[in-house]
């Protein structure tokens, strides 16, 4: 799909040079996933805070134009790390899963913990709390688009109008905020 739509030169076009992110800006910003992987930065949960072997040889997909493109590509090449991430997985079914985490023993009381994820728009943080009775008190997810909306604004400055829509679906923020 990745070569029939870039094989026609009014899509490359269109992609190329529109709505660019420099690379001080969503670092300034604070941006994640693959808009700020597609501004030349190799942030990534998956890498800097591993639960797994592979976050010490994960390849993750970075490109430095800040366009359209850029944020095109990652995440057509983010299939092919997902599959290969997939079929990893699936290699070690056989195995026993150890625990990542132990269930906090009866009575433990109240606690609180984060934990990261890398989602398919960029880091997924969730803050839980639990209740004296070891219950959840609250759990807030934080979708990667909270971080990322400042971002369009500075994308869309020196882009013309007609390109707004084709900026706003290649960040594809959510707009409800939690569909994490």
């Amino acid at each position: 799909m990745t070569d029939l739509a870039l094989g026609h030169s009014t899509v490359r076009d269109r992609f190329a040079g529109t709505a660019v992110l420099r690379t001080a800006a969503a670092r300034e910003i604070g941006c994640l996933g693959y808009v700020v992987r597609a501004s030349g930065i190799p942030d990534d949960a998956r890498v800097t805070h591993p639960f797994t072997r592979y976050g010490t040889r994960l390849d993750v997909p970075v490109h430095d134009g800040g366009d359209v493109l850029a944020r095109f590509l990652v995440r057509a090449e983010e299939i092919a790390v997902s599959f290969a991430l997939i079929e990893e997985f699936a290699e070690g079914l056989a195995a026993p899963m150890a625990m990542l985490a132990a269930e906090p023993p009866p009575g433990a009381g109240a606690g609180t913990g984060v934990g990261l994820v890398e989602g398919w728009r960029g880091t997924i943080a969730t803050r839980v709390e639990l209740a004296p009775d070891s219950t959840l008190a609250r759990v807030k997810p934080v979708d990667p688009s909270f971080f990322n909306w400042p971002a369009l604004p500075v994308a869309l400055a020196d882009t013309i109008v007609p390109d707004f829509s084709l900026t706003n679906k290649s960040f594809n923020l959510s707009y409800a905020g939690n569909d994490v």
